[in-house]
């Protein structure tokens, strides 16, 4: 009789691991928001290094892989992420004003299709209302206070997205893959 191999499902568990994670989490996302115009230079400065580093990897796959026709676009999306990430390591001023104003743009087009998609059908309408409307006046904000908004948004996005998945780790953990073993049912 052969046993039947393990099932693999998610669960939700907590560590202690996970409580000094959410912990520290917390704290960088209090030390962001106590410097939000310095943590937002260094998430472009980090998200430039980052699409620099990955459009080199882009453009090397291409070379190497030339003799695959598809793989050689890689080379031309490779250099223009290699150029996007190189102009906000050199400008990083200039690329925070610019994420600034595309996650604003972001945030009124969401804001606008979440009020939209509260008066259809079968949708929850007051929650898709009410979330809408936030989105809409948060993107108010940030677009007609441009290019200003930009010394405060990014960093403040990011700080109390450290806190609130600090506070979500320690408190309830992280998912993770756990091997259950099935029961054999009758035997032969």
């Amino acid at each position: 009789m052969t046993t039947p191999p393990p099932t693999i499902s998610l669960e939700r568990r907590r560590t202690g691991w996970d409580v000094l994670f959410g912990i520290l989490s917390v704290i960088a996302g209090i030390i962001v928001l106590s410097h939000v115009a310095l943590a937002g230079v260094i998430s472009v400065l980090f998200t430039g290094w980052m699409l620099l580093i990955g459009g080199v990897v882009l453009a090397v796959g291409a070379l190497v892989n030339w003799s695959d026709p598809p793989r050689r676009w890689n080379l031309a999306t490779g250099g223009l992420i290699g150029m996007l990430g190189f102009s906000f390591i050199n400008n990083p001023g200039i690329g925070l004003a610019t994420l600034t104003l595309l996650a604003g743009s972001l945030l009124f087009v969401g804001g606008i299709l979440r009020i939209v998609l509260a008066f259809q059908p079968g949708m929850p309408k007051g929650l898709l209302l009410f979330s809408g409307l936030i989105t809409l006046a948060l993107s108010l904000l940030v677009l007609t206070g441009w290019p200003a908004s930009a010394l405060w948004f990014l960093g403040t996005v990011l700080g109390v997205e450290l806190i609130i998945d600090g506070i979500t780790t320690a408190l309830t953990g992280r998912m993770r893959l756990s091997e259950a073993e099935q029961t054999a049912g009758a035997t032969a």
